[in-house]
């Protein structure tokens, strides 16, 4: 987890809720197995970006919360059923149909992963017709990919290590992995594999908001929730805070 200033470490004793009267704290869930975007360290504790921005914007709208580490998929069928809030997901058109959006936080990059002794090189969307691709379960790269998708031969997997194993293992072709190449350089070091046997693309599949997301089964305390989300967000761009966050990744 990052340093952050001060004034946003401040335990908030107060009970807020973003139910009326309510005195439960929101439940903040997060992927546990994305460095450095989000995980859970072997204290148990939440680490990553996608942790701190939530964390911060939390404190500055003054909504008490408790995070709840757990596998993507996961974390937004539980969000989709109204059980909390979820940050670190990017926009679809599908997700829309069961989840409501902030307002854009951050942007990552997803990268394209092939094996360093493969004549494959990547350029654009297109040309993943034809190769196996391994991905995050329950990821989404924004519309243009989610339109592809159902015409690409691809596997979904739990975590970004055992990826980038069955890519060496030549199981598929293509590994995509975000955010970015810090993502790798954690996965090939959880999977004991050298950097020097993989190649990113220098062009990647998508570059992308985040966003913190809730069910939008329950508008009339959705939209208060995110009101003032949205707010805190605001405020806390102008302030440079989110520059400073990323900074420590």
């Amino acid at each position: 987890m990052v340093n952050l200033p001060l004034k946003y470490l401040i335990v908030v004793c107060a009970s807020f809720s973003y139910l009326a009267n309510a005195s439960t704290p929101v439940k903040l869930f997060y992927n546990n197995q994305q460095k450095p975007k989000a995980w859970t360290d072997k204290d148990g504790q939440a680490q990553g970006f996608a942790f701190d921005v939530a964390a911060a914007i939390f404190i500055e709208a003054k909504i008490e919360y408790i995070a709840k580490g757990v596998p993507f998929n996961r974390g937004l069928e539980l969000t989709k059923k109204c059980r909390g809030i979820m940050t670190g997901v990017f926009k679809t058109n599908a997700r829309q149909q069961f989840l409501s959006y902030s307002d854009a936080i951050i942007p990552d990059a997803a990268v394209v992963i092939t094996r360093a002794d493969s004549t494959f090189r990547y350029h654009k969307l297109s040309d993943l017709q034809g190769k196996k691709i391994a991905y995050l379960r329950g990821a989404a790269f924004g519309n243009e990919f989610e339109r592809a998708v159902v015409q690409l031969n691809t596997v979904s997997l739990q975590d970004p290590a055992t990826i980038l194993k069955v890519l060496l293992k030549e199981r598929v072709d293509v590994a995509i992995l975000n955010p970015g190449r810090a993502t790798v350089e954690y996965a090939a070091q959880d999977a004991g594999i050298d950097m020097r046997q993989l190649h990113i693309a220098p062009t990647p599949l998508a570059t992308i908001d985040n966003y913190l997301v809730t069910c939008n089964q329950q508008s009339a305390i959705n939209e208060q929730l995110l009101q003032r989300i949205n707010i805190a967000i605001s405020a806390l761009k102008n302030r440079g805070l989110f520059e400073e966050i990323m900074s420590k990744y």
